[in-house]
């Protein structure tokens, strides 16, 4: 059986798909740019640290990258890595552009001019669309990026379909939306709420600062959104697909439902500081996971109240300063 490459194995997304191809069965090689790429937090924590050969390289090193697909017989490239904040973006678009759009059009490039018969999964993003006409959003919805990380992955998104059309190589876009885990680093909102929230039960006074929270989102199960990445890899075509719940939240639902979890009055403790506001924020996005459910058989399981619960009893559970482990994943590397 011919093995499959992960491309930011120590990130959320990348630690979930190792999983669950090992418990098919499947021979995972994956690549971090992390210096402990051996001993990787996200991996030891979900049971298979020892079970996954991972090198350590960027992810547009196609040197040692198609050393690895020749060596392994890889058939199946996951490319996840990346720059993955909306936030840190705009401090760092440069480098943000850089680590999105430079490894994909490589990881195109070799297999075009190498390895023609591997199939590649691109991690693409429901960030590239902006709030128009309140529609939800499909996989023909125009691109509007409006921040660094937005149109890195627009412009890569494009790649991977200019790859597909002109070259011939099989290659297709998970269009992923918002979606969660207990492997979320804590720079994310869901976890930075959960964590305040646990520390507050236990005692802290601290008030949360957070940036806007009206803004409403389709949120879901990190490992829902795995399977659909497979099943893109898989499909008959190579294709591009939404990967979402076809429903939205906005933030201060999420923080009434984390307050009642932790038997606080959250939105009380919560306060908007300017300082977290980003340049720009689409009010409403919506998503339309139709075509996957029609022509994949995927549809998200895990709906927004059991997200929250699930992720709350994570926290509580795991004490509210676990997500120190996981910062050494942060950005999908």
């Amino acid at each position: 059986m011919a093995s499959h490459l992960i491309i930011g194995i120590s990130g959320q997304d990348g630690s979930y798909l190792a999983a669950d191809l090992l418990a098919d069965g499947h021979d995972v090689v994956g690549t971090s740019r992390s210096e402990q790429h051996r001993h990787l937090p996200n991996l030891v924590r979900l049971g298979i640290a020892g079970r996954v050969d991972v090198t350590r390289c960027e992810a547009d090193d196609a040197t040692t990258i198609g050393a690895l697909i020749e060596k392994h017989d890889i058939r199946r490239v996951y490319l996840l890595a990346g720059q993955s904040s909306v936030g840190v973006s705009f401090a760092k678009p440069v480098a943000t552009h850089h680590g999105i759009v430079t490894p994909t059009l490589q990881i195109l490039e070799l297999l075009r001019t190498r390895f023609p018969e591997t199939r590649l999964l691109y991690a693409g993003s429901g960030e590239v669309f902006d709030a128009h006409d309140g529609l939800p959003f499909t996989e023909r919805s125009k691109h509007s990026p409006k921040s660094p990380y937005a149109a890195a992955k627009s412009a890569a998104m494009c790649l991977v379909d200019t790859y597909r059309s002109a070259y011939g190589v099989f290659a297709g876009t998970a269009i992923l939306f918002n979606h969660e885990s207990p492997l979320r680093p804590a720079n994310f909102v869901i976890p930075k709420i959960t964590d305040a929230a646990a520390r507050m039960a236990d005692g802290s006074a601290e008030i949360l600062p957070l940036g806007n929270v009206d803004v409403v989102r389709d949120w879901g199960w990190a490992p829902d959104y795995v399977q659909g990445m497979r099943r893109i890899i898989e499909h008959s075509r190579p294709d591009d697909f939404v990967v979402a719940t076809g429903e939205s939240h906005s933030i201060r639902e999420i923080i009434e439902l984390v307050g009642r979890h932790f038997g606080l009055n959250l939105a009380e403790r919560c306060h908007t500081t300017s300082s977290l506001m980003r340049p720009f924020d689409s009010p409403v996005v919506t998503a339309d996971p139709t075509k996957a459910r029609i022509e994949l058989g995927w549809s998200a399981t895990v709906r927004f109240p059991e997200l929250i619960r699930r992720l709350c009893e994570s926290r509580m559970s795991a004490g509210a300063g676990h997500n120190g482990e996981e910062n050494a994943s942060r950005g999908s590397s």
